[in-house]
């Protein structure tokens, strides 16, 4: 029998160990002519990118995405060990992508974190 915390990582897809998952965005350059209907087929397989990752012991999880007309870029949003890792789900499809941000790290908490709001 798994232990919790093991079983509880790999239905979510994120880590159960020290220090939280990273929350990182990421763009993708979509071709020009991509369509509504072909960004559901990019959105469910960057999911099951992401399940390869996590099951391969590298947890990550495909969160949500927008989609930019206007830019042909589909703005992602993951969970993961690491940044490393959300850049290999994305490599398995063979899709271009540009690192935006990574958002929270228990590490390294975003600036500002823990001062009063204003």
């Amino acid at each position: 029998m798994a232990e919790h915390g093991i079983e509880d990582a790999a239905r979510t897809g994120v880590p159960s160990g020290e220090g939280g998952p990273l929350t990182v965005y990421l763009s993708i350059g979509l071709p020009a002519d991509a369509m509504p209907g072909g960004l559901a087929r990019i959105q469910h397989s960057l999911a099951a990118a992401a399940d390869r990752m996590t099951r391969s012991g590298h947890p990550v999880r495909y969160m949500n995405g927008m989609y930019m007309p206007a830019e042909t870029r589909l703005l992602c949003v993951f969970t993961a060990e690491s940044e490393e890792a959300v850049h290999a789900a994305v490599r398995l499809l063979r899709l271009p992508f540009v690192q935006l941000k990574v958002v929270a790290d228990d590490q390294n908490p975003p600036p500002g974190a823990g001062e009063p709001d204003c």
